[in-house]
This record gives structure tokens, C-alpha cells and sequence, in this order.
């Protein structure tokens, strides 16, 4: 069964997109929108698809199964509900919407009308990611107690006025009515969620600090915060958007009662490093070791994951009670720095179950 795409905003993620569904045989771009035409005809011309003249012309296009919906974060939310209400399925960007409240109304309006509803965490197919959580729910390390997530990214101060790629001149990443949020929102939200996938365990509390200290934004673009997952275990997050010299810096440290997981940046190639404080399987305890991962492409993966929930009618490898516990955490930081208080998120439910929820770290 073939499934035909139908792309609604053209910037960078949408070439990301367009690469990672080219490898897929069952996928076929139908039609692209975008404000800038130019943009929409890159996409679609090479592969034979159409461009529409507008939003609606797009989600009224004949052969569209899947609406994949790549615009500015304060968009999101209105154009994933127009396509689920035309019928279609749709695969979003993160956020999918600015607040964790609009994210679960979305969720329901998508099993209310039978539709799957996707939201882009492409880490939960990262192998990194994935070897992690296999080795949390196999019992290697034992019962969390610590995490921590560090996201600290070099960025280029253009990147406020046009992303990474330059296609889309619009400064809307740095106001905050637009963008909702900076560093955390736009980078560390992915984190939160592959932590989520991988542990299993929700977020209760948090408290935080955000700050604009290098670029001349509205938003945050430095963090920091400690938090208390569900089992009783702390956890800290620093983020940094102009973290002089940062390479591949985006990174998560898992410590149990029995051993540690570093998983180095998600989307590389280098192998999980693990230490034990026992013999656990094939490995030998008392110093570090290195755990290569086969190679996946886990733009293409998620791309795949998603058609395979839409013809199988199956839940979304990342739903939109995903997009909202991850949201709840970020506004819970946000609201932390804005008050001074320690913030329960509004958290959803674990997507996966994998660790232990007891406090006793013996």
C-alpha cells in the first residue's frame, strides 16, 4: 500500500523530511504549501508532486493520506487540527503545540476521529537511544537515583533569524508569543522525551532558571534546573544555545544503583559507554566500557514507524500525550524561573514502562 504525503511548510525540517521518506518505497510526496512558493517548489518538483496554492488546497488534495506539518511552533496547533478535521493523518513537528493543554486536545480530537497523530521525536529511533533503554528495562544498571541532561550547542546567532538552513527568513524562533520558548523548547525538549522513553519514569517536580544571556531574543538561550522523577531520583539539566566551541554536545548520563549509561550525542555514531559495579551478563564490572550500535537513519525510521502505525492502525511511535508530558516539563521549568517555586508538570503517561518506581535504592 502506497501513502501519499502531503508537506504543510517548507523550511528545513521539511528537506530532512523529504530525505529520510525518499528512502521508503510504500511513501509518495503528493503535494507541498508553503508561503514562499519557491521553497514548496524545491520539494515537490524532483519528485513529481504538486504545489498547492494554499492550506486548503493542500488538505483537499486528492491522494493525500498524511499531513507531515513543519512550521513555526505558534502554527502548529491550527494546522495539525485542520488536517485532522479534512481526515488525515498527520505527523508533526515538535512542540505540536505551545502549552501541554492544547497538545492533549489535539490527542483526542485525533482518536475521536480514528486518525493517528504523530509527533517528530526522532531520538526514540536513534540506536543510541534505543540501546539505552534496552539495557534500563533488562535491569543493567538497576533503580535510577540520577540523570542528567546536559544541551549545550554552539548556534550561530543567524540561527534566530533563519534557522540552520537559511530557507525561511523569519525571526519568529526569537519572540516568544512565536516560539513559545528558546533552548529548552526548541532542544532540550527532545531529551526530555527520549528520557521519558527511555526510563519509563515521569517528572513530579521541578524547579528551574532561564536567562538570555548571549543573543538579542525574547527567549531564553541558557537553562538550567534540577528536577525529581516519579521513583524519587533527581536530575539536572543545563542548556546553553551559545556554548562556546560545543560540538555535539547534546548528551544523557543514566546512573543506577548497580552501574552508569553516558549515551553521547543521539544522533552520531559513537558507541554507549557503560559502567558497572557488578557482572551483568557478557559484561565485566569495574571499568568502563564501550557498546557500539548498528547504524540507523533515524529521520527515516520515524518517517517509517509512523506509515506503519497508519496502516496497521496502530498508537504513533511518539503521540501527542508524548508532545504534552514533555511540554508540561518545559512550562513547569519556565514557571519555575518565573516565580521561584519548585513546578509539578501536568504531566501524561509513560509510554513505556521500564523502571523500577520504588524509592529504595539498595
Amino acid at each position: 500500500m502506497t501513502l501519499g504525503i502531503g508537506i504543510s511548510g517548507c523550511g528545513g525540517a521539511a528537506t530532512d523530511f523529504c530525505r529520510a521518506m525518499d528512502t521508503i518505497p510504500d511513501l509518495r510526496l503528493v503535494a507541498t504549501y508553503d508561503r514562499d512558493e519557491k521553497n514548496a517548489a524545491e520539494l515537490a518538483r524532483p519528485r513529481n508532486a504538486v504545489v498547492a496554492a494554499s492550506q486548503e488546497a493542500l488538505l483537499a488534495e486528492g491522494g493525500v493520506d498524511i499531513i507531515y506539518v513543519a512550521l513555526p511552533h505558534f502554527l502548529l496547533a491550527g494546522t495539525v487540527e485542520a488536517a485532522l478535521m479534512a481526515g488525515k493523518h498527520v505527523l508533526a513537528e515538535k512542540p505540536l503545540a505551545l502549552s501541554a493543554d492544547e497538545a492533549r486536545r489535539l490527542g483526542h480530537l485525533a482518536d475521536e476521529r480514528n486518525l493517528r497523530l504523530g509527533v517528530f521525536f526522532e531520538l526514540r529511533q536513534s540506536a543510541v537511544v534505543r540501546m539505552a533503554r534496552e539495557l534500563v528495562a533488562a535491569g543493567a544498571i538497576g533503580t535510577i537515583r540520577t540523570v542528567r541532561i546536559e544541551t549545550l550547542i554552539d548556534k550561530p546567532m543567524s540561527y534566530w533569524q533563519s534557522g540552520y538552513s537559511g530557507r525561511i527568513n523569519d525571526s519568529w524562533r526569537a519572540q516568544k508569543a512565536k516560539a513559545g520558548g528558546g533552548v529548552v523548547l526548541m532542544n532540550s525538549i527532545h531529551q526530555i522525551d527520549a528520557l521519558r522513553f527511555i526510563t519509563g519514569l515521569e517528572v513530579t517536580k521541578v524547579a528551574g532558571m532561564a536567562a538570555t544571556l548571549s543573543a538579542k531574543v525574547e527567549v531564553e538561550d541558557a537553562a538550567g534546573a534540577v528536577f525529581r522523577l516519579a521513583n524519587g531520583a533527581l536530575g539536572t539539566l543545563v542548556a546553553n544555545a551559545h556554548s562556546i566551541g560545543a560540538e555535539n554536545g547534546e548528551r544523557i548520563s543514566i546512573e543506577g544503583v548497580f552501574g552508569r549509561i553516558d549515551l553521547p550525542y543521539a544522533l552520531s555514531s559513537n558507541p554507549i559507554r557503560l559502567f558497572l559495579r557488578r557482572d551483568w551478563q557478557q559484561y565485566a564490572a569495574g571499568k568502563w566500557l564501550e557498546i557500539p550500535t548498528a547504524p540507523r537513519d533515524s529521520y527515516a525510521e520515524m518517517v517509517r514507524a509512523f506509515a506503519v502505525a497508519v496502516e496497521e492502525g496502530a498508537s504513533s511511535p511518539a503521540t501527542a500525550t508524548d508532545a504534552a508530558a514533555a511540554l508540561a516539563i518545559v512550562q513547569a521549568l519556565y514557571e519555575s524561573s518565573n516565580t521561584g517555586r519548585t513546578i509539578a508538570p501536568e504531566g501524561g503517561q509513560p509510554s513505556y514502562i521500564g523502571a523500577s518506581a520504588s524509592n529504595n535504592f539498595r
